[in-house]
């Protein structure tokens, strides 16, 4: 992950946090493990029980420039991933998170990259050029007021957010959000069934 210190015995950990489902609650724990030579993405996606989080208010902008919250996407599950361009590892993700975007886009989720960048759209405009992005949306926020609200430690950093507004996951550095997995744990929670 950019922008933290951190040995490769402390790279890799398990991050739970907080998730509220149909029903109920559950935790969602991403096992962040480490692949052969040491340096990959999560490898597990696993479900337990816990309560939701609320997130702190924050605005960013889109690609015309309109003021955006959280709030403009209540109802939808959202993937909200705060980036910038010159971090490596939000250049290797950045294709799966296209990817899961035009797979689940029509069933209610959203992906909400949120660029740190400080030149505001040109850099995130040739970034998307250069990866051939196609399904995802251009949000920017200069001023790295989504980083601070948030207390984010390095980038990429990547919120589960349910239907509700609430912080159901977080997760620090690179995950598989195209695997066969991680797409299956998305469908069951925009079915509401939690698990």
């Amino acid at each position: 992950m950019t922008a933290m210190k951190s040995s490769s015995s402390l790279q890799w950990r398990w991050i739970i946090v907080a998730a509220a489902v149909a029903g109920g609650a559950a935790w969602l724990s991403f096992s962040i493990n480490p692949p052969t030579g040491g340096r990959g993405v999560t490898q597990a996606v696993t479900w337990t029980a816990g309560a939701p989080k609320s997130v702190p208010a924050f605005t960013f902008t889109d690609q015309d420039g309109k003021t955006l919250s959280l709030g403009d996407f209540k109802g939808k599950v959202v993937v909200l991933d705060v980036w910038a361009t010159w971090c490596a590892p939000c250049r290797a993700e950045f294709p799966r998170f296209d990817r899961l975007q035009a797979a689940l886009g029509d069933k209610g989720l959203v992906v909400i990259p949120v660029s740190q960048d400080l030149g505001g759209r040109k850099p995130v405009d040739k970034f998307y050029d250069e990866l051939g992005v196609k399904a995802l949306s251009k949000y920017i926020d200069p001023d790295n007021a989504t980083a601070k609200a948030l207390g984010l430690r390095g980038l990429p950093t990547t919120l589960i957010i349910d239907r509700e507004g609430r912080e159901i996951a977080r997760i620090e550095g690179e995950a598989p959000w195209d695997s066969a997995e991680t797409l299956a744990r998305f469908e069951t929670l925009l079915a509401g069934n939690g698990s």
